[in-house]
């Protein structure tokens, strides 16, 4: 699963961008439009046109602009959840809980059956 947000970037605009550092790397692909991306530290450029991409790291600051028209950009990663690998061995942890929880009602349902039995003799 990954998380996906939709920008624009009006015409002759620039923002600043920085990945936070804890994240994991974002993917930038331009939609629409010629971007304009430089990096902090990196002495050349980069121009993206509709359909290339460009993978911003954690932690690291970029400065995005438009030339002429308008850009319209997707930026993704993945999502904060558990892997599929990691999943299945929770999910299956739940349900050893879910048919403990089953047994031992049905143990104490069977137990005061029983108790109730004794009882009336």
């Amino acid at each position: 699963m990954r998380e996906i947000r939709i920008f624009e970037l009006d015409r002759e605009r620039t923002v600043f961008w920085q990945s936070p550092a804890a994240e994991l790397p974002q993917s930038l692909q331009v939609l629409q439009g010629l971007l304009w991306l430089t990096v902090e530290g990196e002495p050349a450029d980069h121009w993206l046109r509709a359909g290339e991409s460009f993978e911003i790291r954690h932690g690291q600051r970029v400065w995005l602009g438009t030339w002429q028209d308008g850009v319209r950009l997707r930026v993704s990663q993945p999502a904060k959840t558990l892997s599929p690998l990691t999943e299945k061995p929770a999910r299956r942890v739940g349900e050893r809980l879910g048919w403990r929880i089953a047994l031992r009602d049905l143990a104490a349902r069977v137990a005061n059956r029983t108790m109730a039995r004794l009882a009336r003799g």
